[in-house]
């Protein structure tokens, strides 16, 4: 769950001071408009729209603060739920970079291929119980 207006306000404060970045330039490195971040700490102005993931992602790169705990710090998405659907879908290990760089389409070719050379393995008949 999101965490509360003013948790939330409370974490961008903390992007704030552990990045060193003024209010104007996280805003930019979101590539959001000069005043964004400003809006979304005043407690008197309407609420905007939380940072999307892609905004977050290029705040991670202009602060070096990991995706992950800015997703937690902002969205409340815990880091162990991350790991845990990633483990899933088998995204981890040595593998996870170059299935990074591959399309959706590309990674799906994969998955259908692991599948069937999964099943092939399934179906093999053992001789003298070897395989």
């Amino acid at each position: 769950m999101p965490p509360e207006e003013d948790e939330f306000r409370a974490a961008i404060r903390d992007v704030l001071a552990r990045s060193g970045l003024s209010m104007r330039a996280l805003s930019a490195a979101m590539g959001r408009d000069p005043g964004y971040i400003a809006a979304l700490l005043d407690p008197t102005r309407p609420s905007r729209a939380r940072p999307t993931p892609e905004d977050l992602l290029r705040a991670s790169d202009a602060t070096s603060i990991a995706f992950v705990e800015l997703l937690d710090l902002l969205w409340g998405i815990p880091p162990s739920r991350l790991a845990r659907e990633l483990a899933g879908l088998g995204v981890s290990g040595p593998l996870a970079e170059d299935l990074d760089r591959l399309t959706v389409t590309e990674r799906v070719e994969v998955a259908d291929f692991a599948a069937y050379l999964a099943a092939r393995h399934a179906g093999r008949r053992t001789v003298n119980g070897k395989r």
